[in-house]
């Protein structure tokens, strides 16, 4: 379809008003505007009795054309540009106001391509032109309004502009000498005596220019008419935003005593917060928030400085924090009642950041005069964290309930932060609050209250030393919890979760133990809070595995009675496994294996008969179900445990004793070879029985022996079959702890020729469809090569084929497919003395290697993976340098080779570099390599590839 107007407007029409092509049009539209006839069109479509759709479709191309293709416009049609520009902002001086606006941006986009040299003092000569004319059908007003709509987008328009740094140090010169004139044009605006939309156009006009860099101290006078505006129902929320720009700006903070100058105005504020709040007024009180935590964030030092002595700002900064505690007050329910109170968490944060940041004496008078505020904090969060009534919470829709769900977080960090401040004296007001609550008669009891309380000491649970004597309200707390009504799922689930977090407590306070366990117990049985009660039981028994010596069979008969009940979700019975294996581990051998025996058989008689049905949806859910809860079984039990405090291989129990994870994985295994015979192809029960393995093997480190040929054998079977990542990667984790074990040699050996033909394979059926595999096979080949270099000499062993696939890898699209094949080969070539037959393979074929490395930076290859190609090259360097010379200069000399781009001079440069003296120095060959990079992609020097380099 040609350019024409014709065609134009109908498309314009189409993307508006026709959803069936939409796409398309929006497509040809925008080719169309990247068009050079776009200078023409622009103009004509432009006229006034053109639809406002198709005017702004001209007025957004020729902006579009200004600011991304100014280089077409030559420099002696610059002054008729502005004057059609002039003339046309003229013409839409009336509206459409989107129209009118976006001539004004592409005017502003002109002044920042010609000033100064083309359009010096490019700002008063829009002033004067505007205040000058007689626009035709337009009153004074209208062309006010449209001089502040110049001024207006203006600054904005260069803060968003691509501008070279010198030209923006250029360009921001020549508005601030603007400012001069623009200043007092807003001064003499913002005044009662102006129409309401021109004061309305000043004040946003002025909070652009404050945006763009106007000094706190230079426009004071702005600032109190500002504040003025501030009365006048019309101009609130526009007063308000220019307001917080103010206190917001960067530089803001370097003027203390401005700021000090301009609290009370602040403060005069407070009447109209009240009034709001007594009106239930929440777009107000949300504006006053705003503006109140704002200039609290952006002076918090000031709030302490100005305390250290007796006087006015003193009481000034402690009333704008009251007014902060106010603003954090305000009544009801979010986010149903009000949409505010959310505001504050980070100015709560950032105070007692700052105070805890001081030096100690100032602390600690900062401490002294902030203490009352914190105490009222907590009493105002404990009302604004309770849940509502049941009716309401139940009216809620999901998204209101999980931003009430962040609210409730966020106030939980802010309790934190307080409890920073006020120490063992916030436990003490939560414990004589909770027992307070309590002491309440059951028709008056409301478990929000008794919710909320203890939803705080769950939150503070992590900042508590588990030993200090501070922590001795939380034993009367603990022991107020079997009194506790209940009648309510979330106030049982926060009970629940606050007992968890307080594990390690726990486990130095046994005594309360008789008081949570039967909690505990009883939450499995409800549905409702079974993953609270599973992950209490499961953090308590991790903590303090000897301290449940009582409690073993209740627990037990517990566990086995609510996983026969058959009401819990698959997560709860997998996370009841890992918790039976914290619990059991203190008990002798014996006695775990017959407790396991009562437990386990049910769920082994189970898994089964799922094996022995046919393939469905469902039954691999179910055995991926019950393999994981026998995995996390596993991992949890350990006879053999490590103590804490010792090193990583000083394991406690008795030399000789069996591990009971050995004795169940020994009868399981003829049932898991069933599996992954009969589910080979499936990636789901594959990884399931592979992570089995791994944490059978995590737990039973050199125990795991008696299992090492029959499971190698197993997954080679398994991988030469069908091959999956988790093979590969529980293979690595047995090769390398059996690495110097004599007796497994021959194993260890086959398990890897086994992995290595298969996946040598990939490369004739296409490597680039199982790049997953290819990753994790150069990641194996990488650890081998570190740790069990020995393998690699073994008879059969394909050397030349893993080199080949490494080369292979590094082309592969895939970054991390990239990482891992070029560790592989730096390791192959670092250490090619100790492996015999390496230096041979790579004599003969490093220079297909070294082409790899030069296409990948000449461009075939993302720029991410560049640092690992110059890795190589340092490899090479260090044990190759003499090859590495001819196989660069024989590629480089290549015309093209490896992009058009670069010069014969700059490759000849590149290979200097590389081979220089520092060419053992990693930072300076990525550097090298990062630099040539750039050139043969035609990115050196860009402002793009600075931009980019530090997201890469």
């Amino acid at each position: 379809m040609d350019l024409t107007v014709e065609n134009i407007e109908r498309a314009v029409g189409q993307f508006y008003y026709d959803t069936s092509v939409q796409r398309e049009a929006h497509q040809w539209l925008t080719v169309a505007q990247i068009s050079p006839l776009a200078w023409t069109f622009s103009w004509e479509l432009l006229h006034p009795q053109k639809s406002p759709e198709v005017q702004f479709f001209g007025a957004s191309s020729l902006y579009l054309k200004i600011s991304k293709f100014w280089h077409e416009v030559p420099p002696d049609q610059y002054g008729t540009l502005r004057s059609k520009l002039f003339e046309r902002i003229a013409s839409f001086a009336t509206g459409p106001k989107m129209v009118l606006t976006r001539l004004c941006v592409a005017l502003s986009s002109f002044a920042l391509h010609t000033v100064p040299e083309t359009w010096p003092g490019a700002v008063p000569e829009i002033i004067s032109t505007f205040q000058q004319s007689n626009l035709p059908n337009c009153s004074p007003t209208q062309v006010c309004l449209v001089l502040l709509e110049i001024l207006r987008v203006l600054p904005e328009e260069f803060g968003t502009a691509h501008l070279t740094q010198h030209r923006k140090g250029v360009v921001r010169h020549e508005l601030q000498k603007g400012l001069e004139h623009v200043l007092p044009l807003l001064r003499s605006l913002m005044n009662p005596a102006s129409p309401p939309e021109v004061y309305n156009q000043a004040l946003q006009c002025f909070s652009s220019w404050v945006q763009f860099g106007v000094s706190i101290i230079d426009c004071m006078g702005l600032i109190e008419q500002v504040f003025q505006a501030v009365n006048n129902e019309s101009l609130f929320e526009t007063a308000i935003e220019v307001l917080v720009h103010v206190f917001a700006h960067p530089e803001s903070p370097r003027y203390p005593n401005t700021v000090n100058k301009l609290l009370p105005d602040v403060l005069g504020m407070n009447t109209l917060l009240q009034r709001a709040i007594q009106e239930h007024d929440m777009d107000v009180c949300q504006s006053i928030t705003r503006l109140v935590v704002t200039v609290a964030e952006m002076h918090s030092k000031l709030l302490l400085e100005s305390v250290e002595k007796e006087d006015e700002h003193k009481q000034n900064v402690l009333n704008l924090v009251n007014m902060v505690l106010a603003c954090t007050a305000v009544p009801g329910t979010y986010p149903i009642d009000e949409h505010s109170s959310d505001l504050v968490f980070g100015f709560w944060y950032i105070l007692q950041d700052e105070i805890l940041a001081a030096d100690t004496d100032k602390s600690h008078l900062y401490r002294q005069v902030y203490f009352p505020t914190y105490v009222a904090l907590l009493q105002i969060l404990l009302v604004k964290v309770q849940y509502p009534a049941e009716d309401v919470y139940s009216s809620m829709n999901a998204e209101e309930k999980e931003h009430f769900r962040w609210y409730r977080q966020d106030i939980s960090d802010t309790v934190m932060y307080a409890y920073s401040m006020l120490r063992e004296v916030l436990l003490a007001s939560l414990y004589s609050g909770l027992a307070t609550v309590m002491q309440k008669s059951a028709d008056k009891l409301q478990w929000q209250e008794v919710e909320a309380y203890i939803f705080f000491l769950g939150s503070v649970a992590e900042a508590v030393d588990p030993v200090e004597e501070e922590d001795q309200y939380l034993g009367h707390v603990f022991s107020l919890l079997p009194q506790m009504p209940c009648n309510n799922t979330k106030l049982i689930s926060t009970t629940l979760y606050t007992i968890g977090s307080y594990a390690e407590w726990i486990n130095h306070h046994p005594q309360i133990l008789p008081n949570i366990i039967p909690l505990i117990l009883q939450g499995m049985n409800n549905t409702e809070v079974a993953m609270s009660a599973t992950m209490a039981l499961k953090d308590v028994a991790q903590e303090g595995q000897e301290n449940l010596r009582p409690f073993v069979h209740d627990i037990l008969t517990a566990i086995q009675t609510v996983l026969a009940s058959k009401v819990l979700k698959s997560r709860e019975c997998i996370r009841l496994m890992s918790c039976v294996g914290y619990v059991v581990s203190v008990l002798p051998v014996n006695e775990i294996m017959q407790c396991l025996n009562v437990l386990l058989t049910p769920q082994i008689q189970e898994l089964q008969e799922l094996v022995g049905q046919e393939p469905s949806v469902s039954t691999r859910a179910g055995i991926v179900v019950k393999i994981e809860m026998l995995t996390w079984l596993f991992s949890s039990l350990d006879v053999k445990r490590e103590k804490e405090g010792t090193t990583t291989t000083s394991r406690i129990g008795a030399v000789g004793v069996q591990q009971p994870v050995l004795l169940i994985v020994q009868q399981l295994l003829p049932i898991l070879h069933t599996i992954m015979t009969k589910w080979v192809a499936d990636p789901n029960v594959i990884e399931a029985v592979c992570d089995l393995f791994k944490k059978t093997l995590r737990t039973l480190m050199d125990d795991f022996a008696p299992l090492h040929t029959d499971i190698s054998t197993m997954i080679a079977q398994m991988y030469n079959t069908v091959p999956h990542t988790p093979v590969i990667e529980f293979a690595k984790q047995l090769l390398v702890m059996f690495s110097k074990e004599d007796n497994f040699q021959s194993t260890n050996r086959a398990l890897f020729l086994s992995i290595c033909t298969k996946t040598l394979s990939l490369m004739e059926t296409g490597a680039r469809e199982q790049t997953d595999v290819i990753e994790c096979f150069m990641v194996l080949l990488a650890q081998l090569m570190k740790k069990y270099e020995a393998i690699f000499t073994c008879e059969n062993c394909n050397l030349l084929g893993l080199f080949q696939l490494g080369v292979i890898g590094c082309s592969l699209p895939e970054s991390h497919t990239v990482k891992a094949s070029c560790s592989f080969l730096t390791e192959f070539i670092t250490r090619s003395e100790q492996v015999p037959g390496t230096k041979d393979i790579i004599a003969s074929n490093g220079h297909v290697l070294v082409e790899r490395v030069l296409r990948a930076v000449g461009g075939e290859s993302p720029r991410s993976v560049i640092d690992y190609m110059a890795d190589i090259l340092l490899a090479l360097n260090k044990n190759y340098f003499a090859d590495l010379s001819k196989w660069l200069r024989c590629l480089i000399d290549q015309d093209g080779f490896p992009s058009e781009k670069p010069t014969e001079e700059q490759k000849k440069h590149f290979v200097k570099l590389v081979l220089s003296k520092e060419r053992v120095n990693k930072r300076r060959i990525k550097e090298t390599v990062k630099e040539f990079t750039l050139i043969c992609r035609g990115l050196f020097g860009t402002e793009y590839a600075a931009q980019t380099s530090s997201l890469i």
